[in-house]
């Protein structure tokens, strides 16, 4: 896969284009890919993450990624990379996936 963890690429949902950060690449191997959704609107959780470096990014406005919004891309399906996240983004964004998917874990203790 071409595509690196932290990159910024434009996906279509159905007719709609938006950003997406790529979470997870596939692996290098033939998976589907792992892409997050980002928005210019506010934070509305503790998952969703303001890119401090949103326009070192290649994005044209203020945005956030919304860790709870993950989806799967398959590995063929062709993207428009516009950009990459810092490292100091990419770590929030790490952290706060994580969280939202080990506190789905922990729900099924209750």
């Amino acid at each position: 896969m071409k595509y690196k963890i932290g990159d910024i690429c434009i996906a279509y949902e159905g007719e709609k284009k938006r950003p997406v950060v790529i979470i997870n690449n596939g692996l290098g191997i033939d998976i589907d890919v792992s892409i997050a959704r980002v928005t210019s609107q506010l934070p509305r959780n503790q998952f969703d993450v303001p890119l401090v470096k949103w326009k070192e990014s290649g994005l044209q406005k203020p945005s956030v990624v919304r860790c709870s919004k993950i989806n799967t891309i398959s590995p063929g399906q062709e993207l428009l990379k516009i950009g990459h996240i810092s490292d100091e983004d990419l770590k929030a964004v790490r952290e706060a996936v994580t969280q939202y998917i080990l506190q789905g874990f922990d729900s099924l203790d209750r």
